[in-house]
């Protein structure tokens, strides 16, 4: 499985660390501190310097990115998981990485940046790509939904993930549309659907003994 995915993986390493360079080229013009953590508003509430943000932040997304594809390689059922799933994650993450950094690089150098738009529209892309193959992801233990009466039930897996592909895509949507927005209410009936809707309709489902 490794050698399948070897080059795609070189290509999501580099692409994590690329803000390291990016930062050494930057070094002397970025300040001692760099904001890393936002409260509403676009207003910096976090900071960590220059070395925590140039190295260690880049280093824990490419980190990040090798434990998602790892997570899916030592599952006992990863036949059953759609290798266009794992590249979408894995290349996810990877992209996290200079997103997220060069951000805070820009902020830092006075360059106007609306993060709250910038999170809405990672998460809502994320919910988009995951929608789409939820459907086509087979029974397996590290992608999904993952509950015990879910991972009895093949037929059970089937028809929760056929539904929660669509509710996927739906808050996919809406929290794109909420960047531009930004309602806490919103939010919050966005999360309750991704939640509530997928458990209680397979829990119906355990429950007819399906």
């Amino acid at each position: 499985m490794m050698k399948k995915y070897k080059w795609f993986l070189l290509l999501g390493s580099l692409l994590s660390l690329s803000p390291i360079l990016i930062g050494l080229l930057l070094w002397n013009q970025l300040p001692a501190k760099l904001p890393t953590h936002f409260s509403t508003g676009n207003t910096p509430d976090g900071w960590s310097s220059k070395a925590i943000t140039v190295f260690g932040l880049p280093l824990f997304m490419f980190a990040m990115m090798w434990f998602c594809f790892l997570f899916t390689h030592v599952d006992p059922k990863r036949q059953n998981i759609s290798p266009k799933l794992i590249r979408a994650l894995v290349w996810f993450m990877a992209a996290l990485s200079p997103i997220v950094v060069c951000s805070s690089y820009a902020i830092a150098l006075g360059i106007n940046v609306n993060i709250t738009l910038l999170t809405y529209l990672i998460i809502g892309l994320m919910l988009l790509v995951i929608g789409n193959y939820l459907a086509k992801t087979k029974q397996n233990y590290s992608a999904g939904i993952r509950i015990p009466w879910i991972l009895s039930s093949e037929e059970n897996w089937n028809r929760t993930h056929r539904v929660s592909s669509r509710l996927f895509i739906f808050c996919g949507l809406a929290m794109i549309a909420n960047g531009f927005l930004d309602s806490k209410i919103l939010l919050f009936f966005i999360m309750a659907v991704l939640i509530v809707i997928p458990y209680a309709y397979s829990f119906f489902l355990f429950k007819k003994g399906i």
